[in-house]
């Protein structure tokens, strides 16, 4: 049994986490977040408060939470946390590991730009994209076009645009500024949301599939599926990017059947508790490899298992909810 560390305890992908961790495994969970109420921190065995990844004080807020919960690895579940991790390896003790994929990756993979250039350059089926800076390149047959941040995460910011006129409206109007946003061909089709599990060795445990069927940020509703040709062109970006550690891999099945890549996560995503739940429980398997533990690739998943997402409750005492943003708010007083 292992004392799991997981961030991001207020969002879809760290809640999950902890639930996945907490009701399926032998782990403690210790969940933190920047939101002192947080739902995922009075989910976990134990929870606590720390600073955001840009904030100076993040690192040694993580690594004493290590110390006060003699931790043994950190799941990281927030975008804006994975160009910190070098930091964060740096601060907390080497004997604890941080399981995400290698250095180097999330700064690719987070760069939505740069990410569609190398897999377009490996071979790999993308959506033509360009930068907004560049528009005036781009013919008048190419549209519709999606816009989006450069950087984002969560669907935030992504418009359908059908011309020339409503993109100039929209860059007039975004909250963007136009050097952060890319253009992107709108590829009619099915969303799919897949787990590549791979350990710290960059060997790979499984690929799963799952279909999203409706988005609200996350996935509110998805389903894994056999998707031969997801699956295949999956493994393919497995081995271009070698991530040493989770991804997930977000595509549009065309009506031909062609997976086109639209963006890559270098974490666990919000579907991975889906992917524990079929079969190939990607947050414990990367645990123990993590900690040094012979782990076995699954044989199979359990094809069209559902995922719904709905509003849910937690009751907390007084002392346990108010405590903490009692004494924050008793700091900035003083």
């Amino acid at each position: 049994m292992a004392t799991v560390l997981v961030t991001g305890a207020g969002g879809a992908a760290g809640i999950g986490a902890i639930r996945s961790l907490h009701d399926h495994t032998v782990h403690d969970v210790i969940g933190v977040d920047m939101n002192p109420q947080a739902a995922g921190r009075f989910l976990a065995d134990a929870g606590a408060v720390v600073p955001r990844a840009t904030d100076p004080d993040w690192a040694d807020a993580i690594d004493a939470v290590v110390a006060d919960h003699d931790v043994d690895a950190v799941v990281p579940t927030v975008d804006e946390e994975l160009l910190e991790l070098d930091r964060l390896r740096e601060t907390v003790p080497a004997s604890v590991p941080v399981i995400a994929p290698r250095s180097g990756l999330a700064e690719l993979a987070l760069d939505k730009y740069r990410t569609m250039d190398r897999l377009e350059r490996a071979g790999h089926t993308v959506p033509n994209t360009w930068l907004a800076t560049n528009r005036t390149d781009i013919a008048s047959n190419a549209f519709p076009l999606l816009v989006k941040p450069r950087r984002g995460r969560g669907s935030r910011g992504i418009a359908r645009v059908d011309s020339h006129a409503d993109l100039t409206v929209h860059l007039a109007n975004t909250d963007y500024d136009t050097d952060a946003l890319l253009l992107q061909e709108f590829i009619e089709g099915t969303e799919f949301t897949t787990s590549v599990v791979a350990t710290r060795e960059n060997r790979l445990l499984g690929v799963v599939p799952k279909e999203a069927i409706e988005k609200q940020g996350s996935t509110v509703t998805g389903v894994t599926r056999t998707a031969p040709a997801v699956s295949e062109d999956c493994r393919g970006i497995f081995e271009t990017l070698a991530p040493h550690g989770p991804l997930n891999v977000q595509q549009i099945v065309d009506e031909q059947g062609r997976p086109h890549t639209i963006e890559i996560n270098p974490r666990f995503s919000s579907t991975s508790c889906l992917t524990a739940a079929a079969g190939i429980d990607e947050f414990d398997l990367l645990v123990r490899d993590a900690l040094g533990e012979s782990v076995t690739a699954p044989e199979s998943f359990e094809a069209d298992l559902y995922i719904r997402r709905y509003e849910d409750h937690v009751f907390v005492p007084a002392a346990e909810f108010e405590g903490e943003s009692s004494r924050r708010r008793a700091e900035l007083i003083d």
